[in-house]
């Protein structure tokens, strides 16, 4: 059983359909702070309320199902507001597959009123107004409620004790260390990427990896690797985005072709869904060990408390002009972001190669406590179980380091790091680093 704590979801009211009082439908998402407030973010009419509708299920479809072994599901997702964009995050209950749903101003009329970062509230009944929704209806959108009207004593208040889960924490640091490698692979239209999906097996989940491969302007499913084709396991994953594809504009895919992490964007006219599922399907994005690095490696605290103090709900962080603000090397704002991110507080996105700031609304003051292979590093490096044994000029050095009954072997250089050890034999490294290797990174930035 996987490790989770209680925590309480408290919402002023149940998010769902209702009437406003001009008489027109108001689709209203409740929301749910740390300190359970319920601040007001938005309220403003759809432009296109069924692809709205369309993506807020697709998005619903894929925190309430497991994809592998089943795990605490979390069902609210978390939405970040600022004035360029609504943008909602959410993972599967395996923590295989994450999903984000990114709503531009352009797609409402109406403004933003608040920034932040909270949880909102998808229940059933919300889920049923969503299909319901249709173009030619003129639908508001709200997210929160008036604060004036939740300080009266008569407020309904809805609360949700929930299991939640260290994996769906630890999900969310770990995926933005894999965001950043991806790179755009292929796109196709909508149409075709409807066929496409169609053709994949809907429960299948095969023993050796497929290939997706683009041939005359179209993309298909080989079983044979080969030049810029993209490694697929587990194609009942993506078959959540093949009802959005009958009203999108088209479909682009990417890839990190060291690590065999794909991801798949489904872009409207305005608007997009985004689909990111891990290179195995019995591997969730929580148990990796992506992040341990930058945790392992931590730019200096002095830095990454001037780099955090910009921090404004940015929905793209320029780290060229940041750098420049502040004096530092573009160097020192990329590890100091990466550290933050790998703690909650900023996310990637792929699409516009930016970190955008979003501060995950739980307490993640035990972040670093949720990575056991970090707390063994350091007991190995407590108990004097790593000794140096050569450094030629800071390019290369190389450690011992005690095992169970045995020494490691562990070289530390600019062309990647290895070891000695069953763990980095089986993965060399793609899936972090192991804790032989943490130690040893941890004993050279004692010593520097």
């Amino acid at each position: 059983m996987s490790a989770a704590l209680d925590f309480n979801y408290r919402y002023a009211f149940a998010s769902g359909l209702e009437t406003a009082q001009d008489g027109k439908p108001r689709l209203s998402l409740a929301t749910c702070n740390p300190d359970h407030s319920t601040p007001y973010f938005f309220d403003g009419r759809v432009r296109s309320p069924r692809i709205m509708g369309d993506m807020l299920i697709a998005l619903s479809e894929v925190v309430r199902t497991h994809f592998f072994l089943p795990r605490p599901v979390l069902l609210d997702p978390v939405l970040t507001s600022n004035e360029k964009l609504l943008r909602l995050e959410g993972f599967s209950g395996c923590c295989g597959v994450y999903a984000r749903v990114d709503l531009p101003a352009e797609f409402f009329t109406g403004e933003c009123h608040g920034r932040g970062t909270t949880n909102v509230d998808f229940n059933t009944p919300m889920r049923n107004a969503l299909m319901r929704l249709r173009d030619h209806e003129d639908v508001r959108f709200a997210v929160g409620r008036d604060q004036v009207m939740l300080s009266r004593d008569a407020a309904e208040t809805v609360e949700k004790k929930v299991k939640l889960p260290l994996r769906w924490i630890k999900g969310f640091s770990e995926v933005q260390a894999y965001l950043p490698s991806l790179q755009l692979r292929m796109e196709s239209g909508a149409a075709d990427a409807l066929r496409f999906m169609r053709s994949l097996p809907k429960a299948a989940k095969p023993r050796m990896p497929s290939y997706v491969v683009a041939s005359g302007g179209k993309i298909r499913l080989s079983q044979r690797p080969q030049a810029g084709a993209v490694r697929l396991l587990g194609t009942h994953r993506i078959k959540i985005i093949e009802p959005l594809l009958a009203r999108a504009g088209r479909l682009r895919i990417w890839s990190d072709g060291d690590n065999g992490t794909s991801a798949w964007e489904v872009c409207f006219n305005t608007g997009s869904f985004f689909l990111m599922i891990s290179p195995e399907v019995y591997r969730g994005f929580s148990g990796e060990g992506q992040a341990l690095s930058a945790l392992a490696k931590p730019a200096p605290e002095a830095v990454v408390a001037r780099v955090r103090a910009q921090l404004q709900w940015q929905s793209e962080i320029d780290t060229a002009a940041l750098a420049g603000d502040l004096q530092l090397d573009r160097q020192q704002v990329e590890s100091a972001l990466a550290l933050l991110g790998s703690r909650g507080l900023v996310g990637f996105d792929a699409v516009s190669g930016q970190y955008f700031h979003r501060e995950l609304p739980f307490d993640l003051s035990q972040v670093e406590d949720l990575q056991p292979r970090l707390k063994n590093a350091r007991k190995l490096i407590d108990s004097g179980k790593v000794r140096l044994l050569s450094a030629d000029d800071g390019e290369t050095s190389v450690y011992e380091v005690a095992g169970t009954g045995t020494n490691h072997r562990v070289q530390l250089q600019t062309a990647g790091d290895s070891c000695t050890c069953p763990w980095f034999s089986k993965y060399q490294g793609a899936r972090g680093p192991c804790k032989h290797i943490l130690a040893a990174q941890l004993a050279r930035d004692g010593e520097a």
